[in-house]
């Protein structure tokens, strides 16, 4: 919409999101830095390092789309940062001497500014204390005006000691920028090719915690070592040998379910007279199956035509089956041709049992028949071909 609309929420939507891509990235670096620490977003600040309960670290986040922003002496980026950490120091004056202040921003500070005396060189808190009290004493901003306020109501003491705990990271990466800086923490995980989809199943991983964490009060903080050993379950994954598995408990919704309900590989279940529960867990196989393998495909996890030679160890020990129970059944009547279909899927519903390479998972093998079947390279009545007479 041109102009754009007052009720535009897309600038929160992004920062909220870079405030918890920020937080893996800084999760992931922790690994290393502080393994024993937990993270929280939006208990004690946007982002937060604490041990035992206590918070060590907090961190404000600014995010801006298209590089706008501003971190000057007035700024109301800044003044908002202040008076969040200046109203936590009045209620806890120890705040200031347990914990480091971080305002991490997409914005760059002007240079001679407060905030870039704040910065990790060149650093001149005294200078920049008296930079903001001048602005404050200018300031005719309805907007800054509590952030003054609580400025204010610290002693000078503590107005210098908070300006020595907090550092400025301006000209921060932004939201798309930091999935490379998460790409390149984990350049060690996997393989080059593979980096950017072991990221994305991570990222997955991590919003899930987030979200968990927030839906519930009073909810645990996320530990760094669970970060760590969802890296080690995901690079363990990414071996040559493995491939990691998405869909195992994916919950395939009603609508999904009623959606394949007419597709071929459910007609032919129908023509050998299984049960509704059976068909509905039918498509549920086919659903995670041909997700699971439409993802591994996308990725470029499969390599030397290994899906086509597993579906071929499938057609090949389903034959025999098939073909026995069509002789034994050759001349007799519906029912009986019925319960002999009936005989080959119990076999492959129950019994069949096909790794891909080292995936040994019940829906894979069992929704790859019904794949199979929806393509007519395999069924279970004797006379599925003809009675289908092609694809759908």
């Amino acid at each position: 919409m041109a102009g754009g609309s007052k009720f535009d929420a897309t600038a929160s939507m992004v920062g909220y999101l870079y405030q918890c891509r920020f937080a893996l990235l800084k999760a992931l670096q922790s690994t290393r830095d502080a393994p024993g620490a937990e993270i929280s977003i939006e208990r004690f600040d946007d982002v937060a390092f604490e041990q035992n309960g206590d918070p060590f670290e907090l961190i404000q986040t600014k995010h801006h789309l298209a590089g706008k922003g501003s971190l000057s002496d007035a700024s109301t980026d800044l003044w908002k940062t202040v008076r969040v950490w200046a109203e936590r120091i009045t209620a806890d004056p120890a705040t200031v001497l347990s914990s480091r202040f971080f305002l991490i921003t997409t914005a760059t500070a002007p240079s001679g500014s407060a905030a870039s005396l704040l910065k990790t060189d060149c650093r001149d808190e005294a200078t920049a204390l008296a930079r903001l009290e001048a602005s404050a004493a200018m300031s005719r901003s309805e907007t800054n005006a509590p952030a003054l306020e609580a400025f204010a109501a610290l002693t000078p003491a503590l107005r210098l000691s908070l300006l020595k705990a907090m550092t400025v990271i301006d000209a921060a990466s932004n939201v798309v920028d930091l999935r490379g800086d998460i790409e390149a923490e984990l350049h060690h995980a996997a393989k080059t090719q593979h980096v950017p989809v072991l990221v994305e199943r991570l990222e997955g991983w991590w919003f899930s915690q987030v979200i968990a964490s927030l839906s519930v009060v009073g909810a645990p903080p996320i530990p760094v070592i669970a970060v760590e050993a969802q890296i080690e379950e995901l690079r363990d994954s990414f071996q040559r040998d493995a491939l990691p598995v998405d869909f195992a408990d994916f919950d395939v919704p009603r609508v999904i379910l009623d959606e394949h309900d007419g597709r071929l590989f459910v007609r032919q279940l129908r023509n050998i007279e299984v049960a509704p529960k059976r068909i509905e867990w039918a498509i549920r196989d086919y659903y995670r199956a041909f997700e699971q393998r439409s993802r591994w495909t996308r990725d470029d996890l499969l390599v030397d035509n290994e899906l086509q030679r597993y579906e071929r160890a499938l057609i090949e020990s389903w034959e025999p089956r098939f073909e026995s129970a069509c002789e034994e059944c050759a001349r007799r009547d519906e029912a009986d041709r019925i319960a002999a279909g009936k005989l080959v899927f119990q076999w492959a519903e129950r019994e069949a049992d096909f790794p891909l390479r080292s995936v040994r998972q019940r829906f894979l093998t069992h929704g790859s028949f019904h794949i199979l079947a929806n393509r007519l390279a395999l069924g279970w009545h004797p006379d599925f071909r003809t009675m289908e007479g092609g694809n759908d």
